[in-house]
């Protein structure tokens, strides 16, 4: 009997027994702690003997725990793993029919019987017990599952589908068991089965859509999985023309590819037929829009405004369809002054259309957001900000991050102590939020561009440990940059080197150019050398200076590669290659570079993402 058996019966005896018993039972029951750690210590001897692969020992200790404890399924799978191991098969089907004669209904143990006949070179004797308990089977729904478990526990992966297809048969039920059969086909790499087992699935349950696809992710690498499932789900369609999972999953599959016109056509009959209003081609739109498809985002806008000013979704669809545009032109970087005015005007029109307030909220702030950064038109912007701060029926936090936005905008006209004020408001509001952490931030960082080096670090030091992993990075870059060139408390240099990293983002190149030239001539060799390499890398790059920022950038990772830069000059090299010059051979090198000298950077998770969209790999 288990030992927790003999306590529960001690227990039991000793509300009836006699004093004179007592000394008895008294006895046996300070035994039990006892009995209990001398089994407990010879599991533990059993268990290290098994992990060291010592099988012979292991099974000897295994064998006096199951005299003790018959009932343990754990000591029983580890010493018939010792008998396997051993090629001891006479002692594993005595220990099987053992646990058989114990737990006579449960066909773990027959699946085993046979197994072990299997592994002994007895092939008739086991197929005859598996096709015996297949052919038993009556078709209850978990008499199925526990009998394709346990074929499926010993890799007997053809006879566990054996098992759900008759009983499918006998339900009379073509789509049953489909997720494990999907799943068991999926581990004989069986694709096409696979495929039609989850679209059985799909037959008659929509919510395990997602979980479906995620599963059907990991087949997609080939031209020719993609293309079975794609031609899969259209005849799906064809069978079950009201069935809208079968068009989701193909939307998404296009999707995956990345083909966004064949994934809007799926998408407008869905819309059209379920009478969506055009959500689901404005989700679509922004998702091309993710994407950097800007130019079917907006084609999938239009198609909603096409319709007409009565349309539900119009209005969303006209501030959709500019955003996209914007998103176009600022992310291609050879945009004109034209390009810039045109889409001023838009702006401006869909602002007059429909009026200022909380609906045209995000579109005045985009509008802002074009005064300030493209169209030097600062004082217009702070106007405009000054507006979206005082407007009402605003989340309080949208109010904010306008407030954060024009506190930059004042460091852009160089208002810095108006910008201080917006910042401290935030930062107050928000304490443990990242909106106020990253209010914090940019306050320190203002610190920093005005000399005050102290009480900079002061800031960026509790905000080593924020919420967001971009703050505390950003905090902590910063905080080792006034650390590592504030040697002997000699502050110059490093004003000098803050002063032009103020002008660099207030776009006055030339004086930034300037100062940083005549701080490597006042101070040779100075640490500050591989930091202003890159700042100059930057300039260059804002100046449009391609080549000029390439070998800025080489310069800093030959000599400075280990410095605080060193990780932001090789991905902005990688990014010019990928983005500017077009060249995904040599980004993608300098991307693989970057995984290896950098693995801990706060840019490995874009880099990785980079990497898979350059290779073509489908989206996650």
């Amino acid at each position: 009997m288990p030992v927790n058996g003999t306590i529960r019966l001690l227990v039991i005896r000793l509300q009836h027994v006699s004093s004179q018993g007592m000394r008895t039972l008294l006895f046996w029951l300070c035994l039990v702690p006892f009995c209990l750690l001398a089994q407990q210590n010879e599991e533990q001897l059993a268990a290290q003997y098994f992990s060291n692969n010592e099988y012979d020992k292991a099974a000897q200790v295994y064998e006096k725990i199951i005299q003790q404890n018959p009932e343990s399924s754990y000591i029983y799978e580890n010493l018939l793993t010792c008998y396997f191991q051993l090629k001891q098969y006479n002692d594993a089907e005595k220990l099987v029919k053992k646990m058989q004669k114990r737990n006579d209904d449960n066909p773990f143990y027959q699946v085993d019987l046979g197994h072990v006949w299997m592994l002994n070179n007895q092939t008739e004797k086991a197929e005859k017990v598996f096709n015996e308990l297949i052919q038993k089977l009556k078709g209850a729904e978990q008499e199925t599952h526990l009998l394709a478990n346990a074929f499926q526990k010993r890799r007997y992966t053809d006879k566990a589908i054996a098992v759900y297809i008759k009983s499918r048969k006998i339900n009379n039920s073509p789509d049953m068991f489909a997720v494990q059969l999907a799943q068991l086909y999926a581990f004989k790499n069986a694709t096409a089965a696979m495929m039609e087992e989850y679209m059985n699935v799909l037959l008659w349950n929509g919510n395990l859509l997602e979980e479906i696809s995620g599963y059907l992710q990991n087949y997609l690498d080939r031209n020719e999985d993609f293309e079975l499932l794609r031609t899969t789900l259209l005849k799906r369609m064809k069978e079950y023309p009201l069935n809208d999972n079968y068009a989701e999953l193909l939307i998404w599959l296009y999707v995956q590819r990345k083909d966004f016109d064949n994934a809007f056509i799926q998408a407008r009959a869905l819309d059209k037929r379920n009478k969506e209003n055009g959500l689901r081609m404005i989700e679509l739109a922004q998702l091309a829009q993710q994407n950097e498809y800007f130019d079917a985002a907006v084609t999938y806008y239009q198609y909603i405004i096409g319709q007409g000013k009565n349309h539900p979704n119009y209005a969303n669809a006209q501030a959709g369809a500019i955003e996209a545009r914007k998103l176009k032109i600022i992310s291609g970087n050879s945009y004109i002054q034209q390009d810039l005015i045109t889409l001023e005007n838009e702006y401006k029109a869909f602002i007059s259309e429909y009026g200022k307030y909380y609906f045209t909220a995000n579109t005045m702030r985009e509008l802002a957001r074009l005064y300030a950064y493209y169209l030097n038109k600062r004082d217009t912007a702070i106007v405009l900000f000054k507006e979206l701060i005082t407007l009402p029926r605003m989340e309080a936090k949208f109010t904010a991050e306008c407030k954060l936005e024009l506190g930059d905008i004042y460091v852009l006209n160089a208002e810095e102590w108006e910008a201080m004020l917006l910042y401290g408001q935030v930062d107050k509001d928000y304490k443990e939020d990242p909106l106020g952490q990253e209010a914090k931030f940019r306050n320190a960082r203002l610190s920093y561009y005005l000399g005050e080096f102290e009480w900079a670090r002061a800031q960026l030091d509790v905000l080593k440990t924020a919420t967001t992993q971009l703050i505390a990075n950003n905090a902590i870059e910063l905080s080792l940059l006034i650390q590592d060139h504030t040697i002997d408390s000699v502050e110059e240099p490093l004003k000098l080197f803050a002063r032009a990293d103020l002008l660099l983002y207030q776009k006055q190149y030339a004086q930034a150019e300037q100062l940083l030239d005549s701080l490597v001539v006042t101070f040779p060799r100075h640490t500050l050398e591989g930091p202003v390499l890159y700042k100059k890398a930057v300039l260059q790059l804002r100046k449009k200076q391609t080549d000029s920022a390439i070998a800025l950038l080489e310069q800093l990772m030959k000599e400075h590669g280990s410095g605080i830069y060193g990780d932001n000059a090789l991905f902005d090299l990688a990014s010019i290659y990928e983005r500017e010059k077009n060249d995904q051979t040599k980004a993608l090198e300098y991307y693989s570079r970057f995984l290896n000298e950098y693995p801990g950077s706060f840019f490995t998770t874009e880099v990785r993402k980079r990497i898979r969209k350059i290779r073509g790999d489908t989206i996650n």
